[in-house]
């Protein structure tokens, strides 16, 4: 398009179409991504030449169009003085003239360089309004529909998403009324305000109705935005898989146009991590550097966005130093863009989470805090929620246990709140259907009776001109006819009393389905009930427990005996690991059993952090992602928790590196093999673990022994601990190999 105006401003004369050109090549180098100077200096000239030409032909209107964008130059040159003082003379200019389309453009422009270089809020709106104003004088629907919806833009941006939400709701029903078709821009506000409060159903019924719209009439331009929409609200409803192929849709199309911008970035940072997640981090890391070799970024946010993506993978990497450089380096990138979006917000969340990670508190702290003075309207519930989280992980080890136990509340309320509004949407959902389902029913019921009563009626029609029929054939046959008549009465009086039974009989089936209706509600709610009961019950165990952990660490805090203390970790360790299974019963649908790969996960990190092992000892994990039983749950954790405990303790004196693997694999139908070893110094030559009579190898034998299992303890490179075991086989002992 660029080219096309350079040959066409060679070609033109000096009358008005070339200073529309002259506009437009100043309009494209202003509005370009980016902080370049040259670019700049670029649309100065353009709309300098289109001012003066306006001044030599004495047109007004073309005049006010240069100077409108001549505003903006000004103010993202940084001269705000400048640009205000333009503009204020051009508004005069405009009433005098009477040119109030300019008018109306110009305060549009001018409302939305305060919003995004000045961030004068007060002045965009106000700005916005007047424009929407003008528009309706001058009975232009469509723009001034437009002004109210980059009002409800702004409230979102500045967390009001109650009020955005109403706004955006207002001038969809505005568009509507004027038959307005491209409605899938503000489907697709509308899908980022309900994900910001944390209305995921909602969210994803607007993105998928901002596709529909946009396939419908074939408006694809912002084809990318709205996939990213989508994309990330199926990233909070935790469906990764939805999530990655929305966000390998969106980078496509980014890549098609082949020009930096923050959304290409921001898509590929979600494929990077998913990359990462299936560990495929070289091939994550070579995706990014391929990127930015093909479109190098050229602002700030777009700088900052990938040296988050960097930190990344050098953190999976293990190279620590190069991802805390990228980290912080991103949160420079955002501090200098005024921090005023979602990413920037999440950027001291993930820089405190890399901390904690660490075991440096204070640091995590820190910056945790810093993300969590954002307003909270302006990040997804999710991420509030994980900060509270991670606040109360640092305060609890640091002994801040009242600040711990506020962010824990705070953490726990989010979670349930967003759990009980999608559950509370989705029964009314189901409600809705039931609903509308017996009303067709009533509607078809209502319809076959209509048509008896016909059938009936008509009946009743024939039968008195038979009757009418028969009395004029013959007066002689009265009597016969007389007869009949009262034959005909009784059998009347028969079929009512037929009717009359059946109808009876009908209202007691209606009785006896409205009854049956209640009860399997009724049954329903017990079993309703009676789950929520359950994971109650969990839930209430697993505070039980963390408060006897915070007990016993309190009791830690005074031990000064090394062997009390140690015994003291050890039976923290304990409860945590029997904490953590009633946390994952009543965080799950699932209220009986246990995914096991997650929950051995989780216990060996709790370990590596509790005995501060995390950068010296490595874990390798190949565990089958099976789901058991708590009954088999239980003793394996607690077998676990010992085992990999002894390791950490004895196989790697003096913080010597070294690696612990654990495997758990299927060997037949419903029987495991749990395997457990490290690369450590191996067992005292004189220590015989199946005759030890520690408490850990007594409670290894012993756990052993209830799940029937099969305990092999050998020595081929440090220490190796075997157990099979089989559903079928709890409770039933067996004898333990060495």
């Amino acid at each position: 398009m660029v080219n096309q105006l350079l040959i066409k401003l060679q070609k033109s004369e000096f009358d008005t179409a070339r200073i529309s050109t002259l506009i437009s090549l100043g309009k494209f180098h202003v509005y370009k991504a980016g902080e370049a100077k040259i670019d700049l200096d670029s649309a100065l000239l353009y709309l300098h030449q289109a001012e003066e030409l306006s001044n030599r032909l004495h047109v007004s209107k073309e005049k006010h169009q240069a100077e409108s964008i001549l505003v903006i130059a000004y103010m993202e040159q940084g001269d705000v003085r400048l640009g205000e003082a333009v503009f204020s003379k051009l508004i005069t200019d405009c009433r005098r003239t009477g040119d109030k389309e300019t008018e109306a453009d110009a305060l549009y422009r001018f409302a939305t360089a305060q919003r995004y270089i000045t961030r004068n809020y007060p002045k965009a709106f106000a700005g916005y309004r007047q424009a929407a104003s003008l528009y309706k004088v001058l009975r232009n629907p469509e723009k001034e529909i437009q002004l109210y919806e980059h009002i409800a833009g702004l409230h979102a941006d500045l967390g009001e998403l109650d009020l955005a939400e109403n706004e955006f709701l207002d001038v969809l029903k505005r568009y509507k009324a004027i038959n307005y078709a491209k409605l899938h821009y503000t489907y697709s506000w509308l899908a980022s305000v309900s994900r910001l409060k944390g209305n995921f159903e909602k969210g994803l019924y607007y993105a998928l109705q901002s596709l529909e719209s946009m396939n419908k009439t074939q408006d694809t331009l912002a084809a990318a935005s709205f996939y990213g929409t989508i994309a990330e609200v199926y990233m909070e409803l935790g469906k990764p898989d939805q999530s990655t192929y929305w966000f390998k849709k969106t980078l496509q199309q980014w890549r098609q146009e082949k020009l930096p911008n923050y959304s290409l970035y921001y898509a590929a940072s979600f494929i990077v991590q998913d990359l990462i997640g299936h560990h495929k981090t070289q091939e994550a890391l070579r995706l990014i550097k391929n990127l930015i070799k093909e479109i190098p970024p050229v602002t700030i946010i777009q700088k900052g966005c990938i040296a988050q993506i960097f930190a990344y993978c050098y953190n999976d990497l293990q190279n620590y130093s190069l991802a805390e450089k990228y980290y912080l380096e991103a949160i420079a990138w955002y501090s200098q863009s005024g921090n005023d979006f979602e990413m920037a917000q999440k950027a001291p969340k993930e820089v405190g989470e890399f901390y904690l990670k660490r075991n440096d508190l204070k640091k995590a702290g820190f910056y945790l805090r810093k993300a969590l003075a954002f307003s909270p309207q302006k990040n997804a519930p999710s991420t509030v929620k994980d900060i509270h989280f991670m606040l109360f992980k640092v305060d609890s080890t640091e002994g801040n246990y009242l600040s711990a136990i506020r962010h824990f509340r705070q953490h726990k309320a989010l979670n349930d709140s967003i759990f009980n509004e999608v559950k509370s949407r989705q029964f009314a959902e189901l409600e809705v259907k039931y609903a509308t389902a017996k009303k067709v029913q009533q509607i078809q019921q209502q319809q076959n009776e209509l048509e008896k009563e016909k059938t009936t009626r008509n009946g009743i029609l024939a039968g008195t001109v038979l009757l009418l029929g028969l009395l004029g054939v013959s007066f002689n046959q009265y009597r016969l006819k007389q007869r009949s008549n009262q034959l005909l009465e009784a059998k009347q009086l028969e079929i009512n009393q037929k009717n009359e039974s059946l109808q009876r009989i009908l209202d007691e089936k209606e009785i006896l389905i409205d009854d049956k209706d209640n009860l399997l509600d009724e049954k329903e709610g017990l079993l309703e009930e009676k789950e929520w009961m359950l994971k109650e019950i969990h839930h209430r165990v697993k505070n039980n427990l963390q408060i006897i952990s915070s007990l016993l660490h309190s009791q830690g805090v005074y031990l000064k005996d090394k062997a009390a203390l140690s015994a003291i970790r050890e039976s923290q360790s304990r409860v945590h690991v029997m904490a953590l299974i009633h946390q994952k019963l009543y965080q799950s649908d699932r209220i009986s059993t246990i995914p096991m790969a997650e929950y051995i996960d989780e216990i060996v990190d709790y370990l590596l952090v509790t005995f501060a092992c995390q950068d010296s000892v490595t874990k390798r994990m190949a565990l089958t992602p099976i789901h058991l039983d708590v009954i088999l749950a239980v003793p394996l954790g607690l077998i676990l928790n010992e085992v990999v405990t002894n390791s950490l303790k004895y196989a790697f004196p003096a913080n010597q590196q070294g690696s612990l693997y654990i495997e758990l694999t299927e060997v037949a139908k419903r029987t495991y093999r749990l395997t457990i070893g490290d690369d450590g110094v191996g067992l005292p030559p004189d220590l015989n673990p199946n005759r030890s009579r520690t408490l850990g190898m007594s409670l290894i034998r012993g756990l052993s022994k209830q799940l029937g299992g099969k305990l092999q303890i050998s020595q081929p490179n440090g220490v190796q601990v075997s157990l099979i075991f089989s559903e079928e086989k709890v409770g039933v002992p067996d004898v333990a190999n060495v």
